[in-house]
């Protein structure tokens, strides 16, 4: 048996889990958003000319920002 306070199991941290949800969530979103930014690299070097250009790089980065209302907009266009 250990003697002392049945606080020293516990987490320092009262926030603990959700600092970690929080930092999953941006995680997940920033893994999303790397990889629409290469879709977008990928997409524009089978469609368009073989170099990428400054401006591929700004579509793809503005795109991987917001990929959530990208991905809608790819399946509203998509479905035409």
């Amino acid at each position: 048996m250990t003697r002392g306070s049945s606080r020293i199991s516990e987490s320092s941290d009262p926030l603990g889990g959700r600092r970690s949800a929080w930092l999953a969530a941006l995680l997940f979103y920033a893994l999303a958003g790397s990889g629409d930014f290469a879709y977008h690299l990928i997409e524009d070097l089978h469609t368009g000319s073989q170099a990428i250009e400054v401006s591929d790089v700004a579509v793809a980065f503005s795109a991987a920002v917001f990929w959530p209302a990208d991905l809608i907009a790819i399946s509203l266009l998509a479905a035409r």
